[in-house]
Formats: structure tokens, C-alpha cells, sequence
């Protein structure tokens, strides 16, 4: 989680089968109201999870965002934002509706179909509810089994490539002696030592390293 907490989940429903196991990437999750705790996630885009984030903090953005874009042209139509509701699961995409409602005449509903990312954002920024399809959250739904802070140990399997990596080999290192030589031309040029600089076994990465490190120090006038 983003506040550092790490939530040790089950499946709510076993015959659901197994959820696709993915790569790390952003998620909103979901709290169910309804005294189960059950938490939905929903993998999302990096965008949507960003603004999401900004809102809840109430971060102001210099440029209007698109959800706020949206906002003002519903209220331009003179309509509000009744709720959102996150209704189906086809294969791995979940879907959502937002629902508006005339302003005056509550009796004149229209819905969209949506992103369920683009729907939050938008229910967060109006303030309205954020509601699930009770037989989706049973199904896809996840019970917390355990909550703490993120745990630096591990077991001797979880760090053995780390380890292998970090302990010394006896064996000359090349990537420190580059640095070195690297570090060592920068400043031999940088004082003007163009001989001292000349003498120094460079290999192609070693100029397009410095390269980049010179580019960084560059400004133009006129």
C-alpha cells in the first residue's frame, strides 16, 4: 500500500477461480461498507491512480485535468453527478457506469459506460457514492488475513542473489575500475590536464559516459 502497510489477502470466493497474476502496477482498491471489509482491486494506469491520489489530498493542479474538464462540461449541461458503480468483470476488464442526473428534476437520469479508473476520479471529485455489484465483490472480492509494516527480512532464498551479487569475489571489479577511470578524466580535463587526460585507457563507454556528464554543465548565449 502506499502508506507503507503491507495486507496479506485470500480470495473471498474459492471457486473463483485464481486471479491473473500480474506484474507490479498501480491499483485502486476498493473497501466494501457493508460490515465484510472485503477489498476489490482494480489494476489501473499510472495516469488515473495519480490524479486519484491528488484528489483524495486535495493537491491543486495548475492545469485543469481531464475529470475536472468533465465535471465543469456536466455542470455546463445542467446536470449533476448522482454516483458511480462498478458493474461487471468481462474476462480480466472490469466495467463502470456513471450516472447524472437533471438538475431540478432528479426524475431525468442518463448513464455512460466507463473506465471504473476514470469513474472514481470523477465520484471523488463530486463527492458522490461509489458502489459495487454485490455479487462482483463476492466473487472477486479479497479478505485481509493479515496487516503490518513492510518486513526488511527475508529468508536466506528470498536474498541469495543479492547476496551473491554483494559479497567481494576476489576478482577484480571492472565496473568500479571504469567509474575510477571515468572519474579520473573528468577531472584531468575539467583542470585543464589535457595531457594527463590524453594517457587515459578510455573505452567507448567511457566517452559517451562523460559525454552525457559534460552536456549536464552546458548552457548557450548569444
Amino acid at each position: 500500500m502506499r502508506d507503507g502497510r503491507h495486507l496479506r489477502c485470500i480470495q473471498n470466493n474459492p471457486q473463483a477461480g485464481n486471479l491473473p497474476d500480474y506484474a507490479p502496477h498501480p491499483a485502486i482498491v476498493l473497501k466494501m461498507e457493508d460490515g465484510t471489509g472485503l477489498l476489490l482491486p482494480i489494476i489501473v494506469l499510472e495516469m488515473p491512480s495519480v490524479l486519484l491520489m491528488a484528489a483524495m489530498s486535495n493537491v491543486q493542479i495548475p492545469r485543469p485535468t481531464m475529470y475536472q474538464v468533465v465535471k465543469d462540461m456536466i455542470e455546463k449541461m445542467g446536470y449533476s453527478v448522482k454516483l458511480v458503480r462498478v458493474t461487471k468483470r468481462v474476462h480480466e476488464a472490469y466495467f463502470a457506469q456513471l450516472y447524472l442526473t437533471k438538475v431540478g428534476d432528479e426524475t431525468e437520469c442518463v448513464s455512460f459506460d466507463l473506465r471504473p479508473s476514470d469513474a472514481i476520479n470523477i465520484a471523488v471529485r463530486c463527492k458522490v457514492p461509489i458502489q459495487v455489484n454485490k455479487y462482483l465483490a463476492y466473487s472477486d472480492g479479497m479478505r485481509v488475513m493479515e496487516s503490518g509494516k513492510l518486513s526488511v527480512q527475508s529468508t536466506a532464498s528470498d536474498v541469495l542473489p543479492h547476496a551473491e551479487l554483494d559479497q567481494p569475489s576476489g576478482q577484480p571489479c571492472l565496473d568500479s575500475e571504469e567509474f575510477k577511470i571515468v572519474g579520473d578524466l573528468n577531472e584531468a580535463i575539467s583542470q585543464e590536464r589535457y595531457k594527463d587526460a590524453g594517457t587515459l585507457p578510455v573505452s567507448f563507454s567511457d566517452i559517451a559516459l562523460l559525454f552525457n556528464i559534460g552536456l549536464s554543465h552546458l548552457s548557450f548565449v548569444q
